[in-house]
């Protein structure tokens, strides 16, 4: 996000339940499959909450390729700090199972620790790691 959206703002540990993380595109950069999320009533997600500007919104649409049909933005409601507040993500156009790279993991890993995801979910994230 540093290098995306200068001055976007961490506001800390997000809970979206009743969806799941999966990996259905490949790239090239991380080796591996990469994140999109799915609904799956009894399971969850958890991920970081920003503060972005519609100028961080135009460079993450860039960068996910919402404009050759790779991701669609969408909004919905993950629960931060006791309440609910909507929250813009990015779901992929799914291209079957593509298992991550032990460095998409380990990157995942280390945003999730920095963020104060809680430790049982980042130990569901290590066991991603091929």
């Amino acid at each position: 996000m540093a290098e995306r959206c200068p001055g976007a703002v961490a506001l800390g540990a997000a809970h979206l339940p009743d969806w799941r993380l999966t990996f259905t595109r490949d790239s090239p950069g991380w080796g591996g499959g990469v994140g999109h999320i799915e609904r799956a009533p009894e399971d969850e997600v958890w991920g970081v909450l920003w503060e972005v500007t519609e100028a961080h919104l135009r460079s993450l649409d860039e960068y996910e390729g919402v404009a050759v049909g790779m991701y669609v933005r969408d909004v919905v409601a993950v629960a931060h700090d006791g309440s609910d507040v909507e929250a813009v993500v990015y779901l992929a156009n799914p291209r079957g199972h593509k298992p991550p790279s032990k460095k998409y993991i380990s990157a995942l890993v280390s945003g999730a620790e920095a963020h104060g995801i809680p430790e049982a979910y980042v130990e569901r994230l290590r066991g991603l790691a091929p």
